[in-house]
């Protein structure tokens, strides 16, 4: 069970990490096919394994979270002094992923080819309309957040999609849930949440617990959607992340 924790903080250090896959970390440490099993599982099973399933899952997620709260200091110190240098690591971290994710199929088959066209359009009309109506998510935008407070149900509404979404993509062995999280917007502000954890429990503890509330429904929800769709349209599903993570490095340009 330690060793389980320890791997745990691995993943949750790369999931806090845009281009940094959480699953593809979870595969390596031969913990990614036990813990879709138990997630996909859990309501299935008796009493008795679902105990044992809830045990495990239970150290997983304690072990992940303290890996992102250990590491979301840096990331927020980082982005608040240095935010260029910041996103261009996350850049150069994202780039090579891209073609991992699609790593031994036919990227000249026509199918392929339109899913990909499909995933970059959906990508567009993100940044489009982030440019038209969105704001840039900077640390000030939950600053102004945590001082005054006010945290709406506009806002509570939209972490909750969120940690839906990102949880969806950290179940994908290759995807980054935190760079799906800079896609929508709210990466830096969850970063900033989470690491001010310490000095404002209250003001932001709202926000988070919405946020994992979301996560635990995606997690749920998504694993057999997500194990459906690799195993009956493997390629044109990835294929489609592959043209919105490509398309997403613009966005994380314009957030900055």
């Amino acid at each position: 069970m330690i060793l389980l924790f320890l791997k745990s903080i691995i993943i949750g250090v790369a999931n806090i990490i845009p281009g940094v896959s959480g699953g593809t970390l979870a595969v390596m440490l031969n913990v990614y096919d036990p813990i879709t099993e138990k997630i996909g599982n859990f309501f299935l099973v008796d009493r008795k394994t679902k105990l044992s399933y809830f045990w495990y899952l239970l150290i997983v997620l304690i072990g992940a979270g303290t890996g992102i709260f250990l590491f979301a200091n840096i990331i927020k110190y980082s982005i608040t002094n240095y935010p260029k240098i910041t996103v261009t690591v996350f850049t150069l971290l994202i780039l090579p992923s891209i073609p991992y994710i699609v790593k031994g199929l036919d990227y000249k088959k026509k199918k392929n080819i339109l899913a990909f066209c499909y995933g970059a359009a959906l990508m567009i009309i993100f940044i489009i309309l982030g440019l038209k109506y969105g704001n840039k998510t900077t640390g000030a935008v939950t600053i102004q957040l945590i001082e005054g407070a006010c945290f709406t149900r506009g806002y509570l509404l939209k972490l909750f999609i969120c940690g839906v979404i990102a949880a969806g993509a950290m179940i994908i062995p290759g995807i980054s849930g935190s760079l799906l999280l800079m896609m929508l917007g709210e990466y830096y502000n969850v970063v900033y949440l989470i690491s001010s954890l310490r000095e404002k429990s209250f003001a932001v503890l709202s926000p988070l617990v919405i946020l994992a509330i979301g996560v635990g429904v995606g997690l749920v929800a998504f694993s057999k959607a997500i194990n459906y769709l690799l195993k009956n349209h493997k390629e044109f599903t990835l294929f489609f992340i592959e043209g919105i993570i490509t398309f997403s490095i613009i966005q994380m340009w314009l957030s900055i």
